[in-house]
C-alpha cells in the first residue's frame, strides 16, 4: 500500500511540477500582444472545442429537432470518445440510419437519445454528445385512419411470404407486376378502381398505405422498450392470436422495407432518411423487421405429425454467437454463479439450432438476436444471466419492469444499471466496470436480502443544461476567451491545483439502503421503493452521505498535447476532496450532510454560480467515490477527468460547455490496480 500511495504521490507531483506548466514559445516570450493567429498556434492548439448541432426530427413533440453534442480539437480533427463499456452490445444497442457516414454518428440513429458512444470513458460516467442529446424528446404519436382495409390473412401464407420474402432478400425490390398483384390480390382488401384512386399505382403510394395501416393501434408499439421482448412470440413453436398478429405485423413491416430501400436508391441516399420521417412506431416496426429477416430462419418442419397448423420452425443464425456474448458480459461483472451459466449455454450448445423453450421472453429475444435498439438490450442479455439459475429468477423479477433507477444484490455483488445515481456514484470505485449497460461488481450491502431487487428514490437534478444553453456552448467555452484580432498576453494564465497533499483518510464504509415508508409515511409496498446513502469513514468518525438527486457525470475527452492557457474570465476554485464532508454550499446550491465537523475550511464559500469548483480526488478510488456521492447530494452534475488524458484548462472549459459546477479530477494511477483506463492519450483520436 505503501508503494501505490509513494506512486501516486510522485505522479501528483510530477503532474504539477514547474516544468510541465505550459507557457508560451520562447521566441514569444517578450510578447505582449498576440495576434489571433499566433494565439490559434500557441494557445488553442490542440485544445477542446466544444460545439452543439441539430438535425430536423420529424414529428417532435416540439418541433425542436434532434440535438447532438460536437468534439473538436482546436484545428478542425473531429473526437470520438472513449467508451468505458468493456463488453459492448453496438450492434444490439444502435440502429444507424446511414451506413455510409464514415465514424460513429451518434445523431443518425433510430433511437434518441443515441445509444452510440452514449457512455463515458469512466464507469458510471457519460459522454458530453450523450449528455447533450439527453434533451432530445421521442417524436410524438401520430393518429391518422387508413383509407385501405387489410384481408383476412392465415398463418400459414404469412409463414409462406416471409420465407419467399428471405430467399428473395439478396435481390433488389423491383415494383412488378407480381409484386403488385400480391399487396393489393393478397395483403390489402380493396377494388383494382379503389387502388388507383387511392394509391395512383406509384411506388411511394404503396410506402404510404402500408405505412398507414402499421400506424394503427391494432399492432404491438414497438418503439416501448417494455413490448420489444418479443421471443415469446415464437420461441415455443406453439402459435396464439398474439403471435399471429407479430408475424402479420412483421410481414407487413417487411413489405414495406423492401419498398423504401428501393424508392430510397432512386432518390440516391441512405434508406436511413425515408424512416426517421416515417411515424415513430412505424419506424420501429421497420427495425425489428429487419433484425428478424437478418437473425431468424424460416425451415420446412419435416415432421409428419401436424405441427399446430404450419410446417416451418424458427431457426436463429445467430443463437452461438449471442451465446458468447452472454458469457463474456458474466465473465466482465464476474457473476457469482458462472458456473450455472456456463452448464446452461453447454447444455443449449448441444441442442438442435433451434432455441429450447425454457428461456423466458427477454432472454429469446436475446439469443434469437432479435434485439431492438436502445437500453433494452441490457435487460435482455442479463435476464440470460438470471435465467440460467431459476432459483432466484422469483427474487429478480423486477427486473422486467425495465425501471432506471434500480439495481440488484446477488449473492456477493451489487450491480446496477448504468442510468441509475448508485451506479453512478459507485462506477468510480475500484474494480467497477460498465458492461452492456450494467455497473459491476459493487459494494455488497447487509440492509439487503442476498438475492434483492430494489428501486431507487431519488429527486430529479434541480439544475439541468436547457435547450436555451445549446445556442451559446461555443462561446462560452472558447480557449481564446472572446475572439478579437489582439489577445494580451496577461489575460491567459496556466490554471494550477491548490493542493499537494495526497488525501488517504477517507474510506467507504457502507451502503446503507432505507424503505421509503419509514422516512416518507405510509407508501405502497410493492413499489419497494429506497433511499440510499453512501457511509465513509474519515478522520475516526462515520459520514453517511445520501444520494438525494439523479445527477450525471460527464466524462471530459482528450485533448492534446497535455496542457493548455486557460482565459482569466474562466473562474475557478479548488478543494480537497476530504472538505466536502463538512457543511457547504456551491453553485447555487446548499445542503448538510448527516454528520457534521468542527473543521474549519474556507475554500467552499458559496453560492457562487459563475464558478466552477474543481474538487482533487487523486489518491484512491474511494476519495473520487465520495466527490460523486456529495454532487449527487447536493444536486449538482460534473465533469469527470483525469489528469493524464485532460489538462485542467480543457476540464474547466467543458464545464462551462456543459453547463455544470463542479469538476471532479483524478489521476490515472488510481485506475492501475484494475486496468489501464481506456484511451490513454497518445496523440489526436
Amino acid at each position: 500500500m505503501e508503494g501505490a500511495q509513494g506512486i501516486l504521490q510522485a505522479a501528483l507531483r510530477d503532474n504539477q511540477s514547474p516544468d510541465r506548466e505550459p507557457c508560451l514559445p520562447s521566441g514569444l516570450k517578450d510578447q505582449t500582444i498576440l495576434t489571433h493567429d499566433e494565439a490559434e498556434i500557441h494557445i488553442s492548439s490542440g485544445a477542446l472545442l466544444f460545439r452543439a448541432g441539430s438535425l430536423p426530427a420529424h414529428h417532435a413533440v416540439d418541433n425542436s429537432g434532434h440535438f447532438h453534442g460536437i468534439l473538436e480539437l482546436s484545428g478542425g480533427t473531429r473526437i470520438w470518445e472513449a467508451t468505458s463499456s468493456t463488453t459492448t452490445l453496438a450492434s444490439e444497442m444502435s440502429f444507424p440510419l446511414d451506413e455510409s457516414l464514415e465514424g460513429p454518428a451518434p445523431w443518425m440513429t433510430l433511437e434518441q437519445p443515441s445509444m452510440t458512444l452514449a457512455f463515458g470513458r469512466y464507469p458510471g460516467t457519460v459522454t458530453f454528445g450523450r449528455y447533450i442529446a439527453e434533451l432530445n424528446h421521442p417524436s410524438a404519436p401520430i393518429q391518422c385512419s387508413p383509407k385501405i382495409r387489410l384481408r383476412k390473412v392465415g398463418l400459414s401464407q404469412i409463414f409462406d411470404r416471409l420465407k419467399h420474402l428471405q430467399d428473395v432478400r439478396a435481390v433488389p425490390f423491383a415494383s412488378t407486376a407480381p409484386e403488385k398483384r400480391y399487396l393489393w390480390g393478397q395483403l390489402l382488401l380493396e377494388s383494382e378502381s379503389e387502388i388507383h384512386n387511392v394509391n395512383n399505382g406509384t411506388l411511394e403510394g404503396d410506402i404510404d398505405v402500408l405505412s398507414s395501416l402499421l400506424n394503427s393501434d391494432v399492432w404491438i408499439d414497438l418503439s416501448d422498450k417494455k413490448k420489444q421482448s418479443v421471443g415469446g412470440y415464437y420461441a415455443s413453436g406453439t402459435y396464439d392470436t398474439s403471435a399471429e398478429l407479430f408475424f402479420h405485423q412483421m410481414l407487413l413491416s417487411i413489405e414495406l422495407d423492401r419498398r423504401i430501400g428501393t424508392c430510397s436508391s432512386h432518390e440516391g441516399h441512405s434508406s436511413g432518411y425515408m424512416l426517421i420521417a416515417l411515424p415513430r412506431r412505424v419506424a420501429w416496426s421497420v427495425a425489428m423487421s429487419r433484425r428478424f429477416n437478418q437473425n431468424l430462419a424460416f425451415e420446412e418442419f419435416q415432421s409428419t405429425a401436424p405441427h399446430v397448423g404450419h410446417y416451418y420452425r424458427l431457426v436463429p443464425q445467430t443463437k452461438f454467437a449471442q451465446m458468447e456474448k452472454v458469457l463474456d458480459v458474466g465473465y466482465a461483472l464476474k457473476w457469482p454463479t458462472m458456473e450455472q451459466v456456463e452448464a446452461r449455454m453447454m447444455v443449449e450448445s448441444g441442442w438442435c439450432r433451434e432455441l429450447t423453450c425454457q428461456w423466458d421472453s427477454s432472454s429469446s429475444t436475446f439469443l434469437s438476436g432479435a434485439t431492438l435498439p436502445g437500453p433494452a438490450a441490457s435487460w435482455q442479455v442479463l435476464t440470460c444471466l438470471i435465467d440460467s439459475s431459476p432459483a432466484h429468477r422469483r427474487a429478480l423479477g423486477g427486473l422486467h419492469e425495465m425501471r432506471t433507477q434500480s439495481g440488484f444484490q446477488y449473492l456477493s455483488n451489487t450491480y446496477w444499471h448504468w442510468e441509475c445515481i448508485v451506479g453512478k456514484v459507485l462506477g468510480a470505485m475500484e474494480g467497477s466496470k460498465n458492461v452492456a449497460g450494467w455497473i459491476g461488481p459493487c459494494l455488497y450491502t447487509p440492509d439487503l436480502a442476498r438475492v434483492h431487487y430494489v428501486r431507487i428514490y431519488q429527486n430529479r437534478a434541480p439544475e439541468r443544461m436547457t435547450k436555451q444553453d445549446l445556442r451559446g456552448i461555443e462561446g462560452r467555452s472558447e480557449p481564446l476567451g472572446t475572439l478579437q484580432d489582439r489577445y494580451p498576453v496577461t489575460d491567459f494564465h496556466s490554471p494550477s491545483l491548490g493542493h499537494r497533499t495526497l488525501i488517504n483518510s477517507v474510506r467507504v464504509e457502507k451502503l446503507a439502503f432505507a424503505p421509503r415508508s419509514t422516512l416518507a409515511g405510509s407508501v405502497d409496498p410493492s413499489r419497494d421503493e429506497h433511499h440510499v446513502a453512501v457511509q465513509f469513514a474519515a478522520n475516526g468518525c462515520s459520514y453517511p452521505v445520501r444520494l438525494r438527486h439523479d445527477v450525471s457525470f460527464i466524462a471530459a475527452a482528450a485533448c492534446f498535447p497535455s496542457s493548455h492557457l486557460l482565459f482569466n474570465d474562466y473562474k475557478y476554485q479548488t478543494t480537497q476532496v476530504d472538505k466536502l464532508l463538512y457543511k457547504c454550499e456551491w453553485g447555487g446550491m446548499s445542503g448538510r450532510v448527516d454528520k457534521g465537523g468542527d473543521v474549519a475550511a474556507d475554500d467552499l464559500k458559496g453560492p457562487d454560480k459563475d464558478k466552477v469548483l474543481v474538487i482533487e480526488a487523486f489518491g484512491p478510488a474511494d476519495n473520487a467515490v465520495l466527490a460523486r456521492a456529495w454532487c449527487s447530494y447536493m444536486g449538482l452534475s460534473a465533469v469527470v477527468a483525469c489528469q493524464d488524458h485532460t489538462c485542467l484548462a480543457c476540464t474547466i472549459r467543458a464545464a462551462y460547455a456543459s453547463r455544470v459546477a463542479v469538476v471532479i479530477y483524478t489521476l490515472q494511477q488510481q485506475y492501475d490496480d484494475t486496468e489501464p483506463a481506456p484511451g490513454a492519450r497518445t496523440g489526436p483520436e
